[in-house]
């Protein structure tokens, strides 16, 4: 703090940086070693609180910097329209809980890579095949189609042997887990060419794993039931992804500041879904 001031002086910037840093102490004495501390801020002050919170929660437990897209209006003068807000996300041991989160794929995403469909829906084609020959069974030829002409060798994907036959399949040669893939329709012969692709067929209860840009999260929409008029007030969406992301059901969760509240209905719904936050 005293850096701070040296080179910030006394103003408002201080004031704020002064009020974090008390709490931030107090929150990390009350963090446990499962939990994770995420602080939300704008580009104004967020590397000055990375600083802060690298001093009082170490810098070893920095885990990410979340970027949320808030809005995408361009109405500023002179510099980059500003239409982000930050998370800092920073735990207090190498035990902290994860649960991995996807989000859903956009409409875009889908017309880009499954731009293939037949009866059993949406696919994309994958490769068959590696780079680099080889001389054993992926180099031999299958149907007629021999990788090493082209350079290359037969690659089967390994999940879906599991798939298929419960195992890595390690008894079966390339061409009878070649034979296995066609048999089950996973084979895609393009109508020019005579490579085979695999069919990846899209699975509408996957997702993108969640990533550190959030941009399927919008703000909240001026007409909403949800706005309540808060300057700062996040969608309850958002605080349901971060909550199931670092906490179990039974887990208690923190809102120091609380806002308007949107943590705690961010809790409740999801306990009304079947799991259990206090």
């Amino acid at each position: 703090m005293q850096a701070f001031y040296t080179f910030l002086g006394g103003n408002d910037m201080m004031a704020y940086l002064t009020l974090m840093s008390s709490r931030l102490v107090e929150l990390r004495r009350v963090l446990k070693p499962t939990g994770s501390l995420y602080l939300h801020c704008d580009p104004t002050a967020s590397h000055y609180l990375k600083l802060l919170c690298d001093a009082i929660l170490h810098k070893d437990n920095f885990r990410s910097e979340i970027i949320w897209k808030r809005t995408s209006s361009h109405n500023s003068a002179k510099r980059f329209a500003p239409v982000h807000d930050v998370f800092l996300m920073y735990s207090k041991t190498d035990d902290f809980v994860w649960n991995p989160v996807s989000q859903t794929y956009s409409e875009e995403y889908l017309e880009s890579f499954y731009r293939f469909s037949d009866a059993r829906g949406r696919f994309r084609i994958g490769d068959l095949t590696g780079a680099g020959t080889r001389t054993g069974e992926s180099g031999q030829a299958w149907r007629k189609v021999n990788p090493t002409e082209a350079g290359r060798h037969w690659a089967v994907p390994t999940k879906v042997l599991v798939e298929l036959f419960g195992d890595k399949s390690e008894d079966r040669s390339v061409q009878e887990k070649l034979d296995a893939l066609d048999k089950a329709g996973l084979m895609y012969w393009p109508p020019k060419g005579k490579v085979p692709g695999f069919k990846r067929y899209f699975n509408p209860t996957a997702g993108v794993p969640a990533a550190d840009v959030i941009t399927d999260i919008d703000v909240i929409a001026a007409q909403s039931a949800e706005r309540l008029g808060y300057p700062t007030q996040k969608p309850v969406a958002l605080l349901e992804r971060i909550i199931q992301t670092s906490s179990n059901p039974s887990d208690v969760v923190l809102d120091p500041f609380c806002g308007c509240g949107t943590t705690i209905d961010a809790v409740e719904n999801l306990a009304a879904s079947g799991s259990a936050w206090t």
